[in-house]
């Protein structure tokens, strides 16, 4: 059973100001930064593969980038030079101390992942991506601040020592792609504005999550789920991806409540058809052509139960199906119904962890109340969600 107190280490990372030792003309959060990281490790990824004739191990590329994430929520308190100094000189005893805290809260399928991650070499290609896209997300909101005020004491000098780090990884296709390019550069860029679209529009929150932020904890969560019941390795690495870019339309759209979403008769089927519209004329032409029917697959119908066997998307309305038939890496399935699951997940900690906080406004209530009642006596795939929601 997924252990409540790891999804809440996860999401404490919303309240996780990064550069907050600088000028910023707007907070940045280690949660989104995860967010951001794991789009680009995608991209860089996938263009490795098709263009460089490389082979990335999925599965271990979204281990290790969540044993990254769960890390640096444990070393919350830890300034970036302070961190990487003590990662380059006393690597052993920093590594000993977040494990003993994960001891704390992680299961023991991810306490695995961590040793395999500590016992891994920082050559290895997964390893390689995924710290290219943390130092290229890190420019992205450092460009931010030195554009802000440039002449601020050390912000010249922390400019050149990212912009060195980054240097590093032009072996990678797809960096030196973003260093020369415009297309794959603003769709990151996009993707990286949805830090600025708050959640829960209306309605204070402590923490106030985006719907960047909220992205990733979903994708979190989604494999977690992925993991507990057994999942393929394809479908695990849908799963997170599907759920990774499951609100990736609202760049283009904005999040609307589910008030008026829902509210309003026929709204919801006409806005899904305008989301369709601007994915395919605004988003997916800045990718490269062997991507783009991946992220249509991951974004069409992101909720529904779905397989891919021959290139041809077919949706399966039998979960058991799914569990079973369907479990096998060359049906390439998408466990829609999980990830709404895990979408709701995200909705309830966002509230409660609110309220626990001290503003509970009757919508957070509401919908805490709402998702309790719903998952009450819920399974899927053999998971107890309304167990894991009353321990949350």
């Amino acid at each position: 059973m997924i252990k409540p107190e790891f999804l809440h280490l996860l999401f404490s990372t919303a309240s996780i100001d990064r550069w907050n030792d600088q000028i910023r003309p707007v907070d940045f959060v280690e949660l989104d930064k995860q967010a951001h990281k794991m789009i680009i490790a995608w991209l860089l990824g996938r263009i490795e593969e098709e263009e460089n004739g490389m082979r990335v191990d999925w599965p271990k590329l979204i281990g290790y980038g969540m044993v990254e994430f769960a890390y640096r929520a444990v070393v919350t308190d830890l300034k970036p030079p302070v961190f990487h100094h003590l990662l380059h000189h006393k690597k052993r005893e920093l590594d000993n101390y977040v494990e003993k805290e994960l001891l704390k809260v992680a299961d023991e399928r991810f306490m695995r992942r961590f040793h395999e991650y500590r016992a891994s070499d920082e050559g290895e290609l997964e390893r390689r991506v995924l710290n290219a896209a943390h130092f290229l997300a890190s420019r992205w909101e450092f460009e931010i601040i030195y554009d802000f005020h440039p002449k601020a004491y050390g912000v010249g000098e922390i400019k050149e020592k990212i912009d060195s780090e980054v240097e590093e990884y032009l072996d990678l296709t797809a960096v030196r792609r973003l260093e020369l390019g415009k297309k794959s550069r603003n769709f990151l860029e996009i993707c990286a504005m949805l830090r600025f679209q708050k959640r829960w529009a209306k309605t204070p929150r402590l923490p106030q999550t985006s719907v960047l932020g909220h992205m990733i904890f979903v994708a979190a969560t989604g494999w977690l789920l992925s993991v507990e019941y057994g999942a393929c390795e394809r479908k695990m690495v849908n799963n997170f991806f599907a759920a990774l870019f499951h609100d990736i339309a609202e760049a283009l759209t904005r999040d609307i409540i589910s008030p008026v979403k829902y509210g309003v008769e026929g709204l919801d089927e006409l806005l899904q058809e305008y989301e369709k519209k601007v994915v395919e004329e605004k988003l997916l032409p800045l990718l490269p052509r062997y991507l783009r029917n991946d992220l249509r697959y991951y974004v069409t119908d992101e909720f529904a139960d779905k397989i891919r066997p021959d290139g041809r998307v077919n949706i399966v309305t039998d979960k058991e199906l799914m569990e079973t038939k369907y479990n096998l890496d060359s049906y390439d399935g998408i466990d829609g119904s999980l990830i709404k699951v895990a979408d709701h997940i995200g909705a309830f900690i966002e509230a409660s962890a609110s309220i626990a906080n001290g503003v509970a406004t009757s919508h957070l209530v509401s919908a805490r109340d709402a998702l309790t009642a719903r998952y009450l006596d819920y399974k899927i795939y053999g998971i107890d969600i309304g167990a894991l929601l009353r321990k949350l």
